[in-house]
């Protein structure tokens, strides 16, 4: 087993905490790392210039599957640090890996080292992807955009994530469409500033953007079907500033995000677009109201669908294998991730990890007192491991020569 190295790459990591495309610690850590562990075959992506993509040929006839983790952490709320009780701790300031990619690159390492110390008890070929900037633009989009997988004739690709609430040993699978797509859109609206004791000479902007949030927020369960198109709008900043409190403003800002099971900017005869339906919202109330306002808005992720096929090939051999608990009731969430891109182009895993023990592993992702249990590392090592060989082999137990 690979715990020590899987440990000290996590305590590595996790000390480090890299914001997306600018992973070059993180790089030059893990690329030391396989080097040392016999890898000699190295793919780069000149749009995610600090990907590290390491690839294991057996020499056999066999698959090509590849094995994904992420490398990028997150910036904290302003003025704040990850707690000090946390052991690893974050030493880089307002940074932290509050989404648990740290945790996924040390088991894929882990993995990886397993893997190469049987590669003569595998066929075909395993590629190892260290995907920086999944929190930003910019990370498997740029993968795909630039051919990486494609020109190693990747034919199925599997990945997992931390999650909290779900006991450490159990994992989550199931088939279909399991997370949505996102989109972050800005409002800025214009108006007239008045002295706050005159709100009527002036547009009171301030007040209407609070409005404007609220109508957005209810719009997904007032003007949607819940049961066919389930949606959620968020509104995670609202500013508006008079530079006193005696003075309204003249403009405000607004920004959030949307998330549903579809695509977000694809309309059809029978239904708008969730994009669509939110501009004309936000125009319709800016006309309502005698303001001006400015709708930008961007595309993130599209739905990470997990491939049937694939489910159905993997999940009989490694639950001969997987004792501590594997969950397969269909379910899905609203979280958004860039593993969606690769389901567009391959055959498609997506693993739900339980990291909950005792106190640790259940505060939220993304949030500062995020944690995991220890007992994750071995777990998710084993489970990367399995899904190499499965994905390989067609077993979840390395061929014996």
């Amino acid at each position: 087993m690979a715990l020590p190295l899987v440990e000290e790459a996590y305590k590595f990591l996790h000390e480090h905490p890299e914001l997306g495309k600018q992973e070059t610690q993180a790089q030059l850590y893990l690329t030391s790392k396989f080097r040392a562990l016999g890898f000699t075959r190295f793919e780069t992506s000149p749009s995610a210039p600090t990907a590290v993509i390491a690839v294991l040929e057996t020499g056999r006839p066999g698959p090509v599957v590849a094995l994904r983790a992420e490398m990028d952490a997150r910036p904290l709320e302003a003025g704040k640090d990850e707690p000090e009780d946390h052991q690893p701790r974050s030493l880089i300031a307002g940074r932290m890996h509050n989404c648990g990619h740290d945790v996924h690159a040390a088991m894929l390492l882990g993995a990886a080292s397993v893997l190469k110390r049987n590669a003569d008890r595998l066929v075909g070929t395993v590629v190892f992807v260290f995907q920086p900037a999944e929190e930003t633009p910019g990370g498997a989009d740029d993968l795909i955009r630039d051919g990486v997988l494609q020109r190693l004739g990747v034919q199925k690709i599997f990945a997992q994530h931390v999650a909290p609430g779900l006991p450490v040993g159990t994992v989550a699978i199931s088939p279909g469409v399991v997370l949505a797509a996102s989109g972050y859109f800005k409002i800025m609206l214009k108006g007239s500033g008045s002295h706050a004791a005159e709100p009527w000479r002036g547009s009171d902007v301030g007040l209407l953007a609070t409005h404007l949030a609220q109508e957005l927020a209810y719009l997904p369960a007032r003007r949607l079907d819940p049961v066919s198109r389930p949606a959620i709008i968020s509104i995670a900043r609202l500013v508006a500033d008079g530079g006193a409190s005696n003075q309204l403003p003249s403009e405000a800002e607004l920004s959030g995000t949307v998330r549903a099971f579809e695509d977000l900017e694809t309309a059809n005869q029978d239904r708008v677009s969730l994009s669509e339906l939110m501009r004309s919202t936000v125009e319709r109330f800016a006309a309502a109201h005698q303001v001006t306002a400015t709708w930008a808005f961007r595309t993130g992720s599209p739905p990470t669908e997990n491939s049937r096929a694939l489910f159905d090939e993997t999940i009989k051999p490694l639950s001969s294998v997987w004792t501590t608990g594997l969950n397969t009731t269909l379910s899905r969430g609203m979280f958004s991730e860039d593993f969606a891109f690769y389901t567009r182009h391959n055959q498609a895993l997506y693993f739900a990890l339980g990291v909950a023990g005792d106190s640790l592993g259940r505060a939220g992702v993304h949030t500062r007192e995020f944690t995991i249990d220890p007992g994750t590392l071995r777990i998710g090592t084993r489970l990367m491991t399995h899904l190499g060989v499965i994905g390989s082999t067609g077993q979840a137990r390395f061929h014996s020569e």
